[in-house]
C-alpha cells in the first residue's frame, strides 16, 4: 500500500542527486524548476482524488514550458499533477494529470539539473523498477 500524499510543506528531492527540487530567489512571472537551489520548500495541495497542486516560494502554479517544469504566477499555466509511488524504489513518479505517460526528469551528469518532462522509462521486471533520473521523495518540512 503507498503512502498517502497529503496536503503539507514538502522538500521534493531528487532520488538520483539526492537535491532538492528549486526555484532562485528572484520573482519574475515564472522560472524554471531546477535542482539545489535556494528556494526548496513546496506547498502540496490535494485537487481531485489523485492529483495535487504544487507551488513553490510564492509562485501558486508549477507549470510546463517548452517542457520544463516551470513555477509562475499565472493562472493559465497550473497544471495538476499526479505523484505515483513507486514501492519498490519508496519514491515518486510525477506526471501531468492530462498526460501520466510524460514524468519529471534530471540529467543524469548534472544535479543543478533542471527539472523537464519526459516519457517515463522502467524496465520489463516484475515488478517493474524506474529510474532514479525519474524518481523523487517528498520529505515533509516542520513549520
Amino acid at each position: 500500500m503507498a503512502p498517502n500524499l497529503t496536503s503539507g510543506t514538502f522538500n521534493i528531492i531528487s532520488l538520483l542527486h539526492g537535491n532538492p527540487a528549486s526555484i532562485n530567489l528572484t520573482y519574475p512571472g515564472f522560472q524554471s524548476v531546477y535542482l539545489n537551489g535556494p528556494v526548496t520548500t513546496w506547498v502540496i495541495e490535494r485537487e481531485g482524488e489523485k492529483s495535487y497542486r504544487l507551488s513553490v516560494g510564492g509562485y501558486a502554479f508549477t507549470g510546463v514550458i517548452d517542457n520544463n517544469v516551470t513555477a509562475s504566477i499565472f493562472p493559465e499555466q497550473n497544471v495538476e499533477w499526479i505523484a505515483t509511488y513507486r514501492e519498490f524504489q519508496d519514491a515518486y513518479t510525477i506526471s501531468p494529470i492530462n498526460d501520466i505517460i510524460m514524468g519529471w526528469s534530471v540529467a543524469h551528469d548534472d544535479p543543478n539539473s533542471k527539472i523537464t518532462l519526459h516519457p517515463i522509462a522502467s524496465t520489463k521486471s516484475i515488478p517493474p523498477r524506474f529510474f532514479p533520473h525519474q524518481l523523487f521523495r517528498f520529505e515533509e518540512v516542520d513549520e
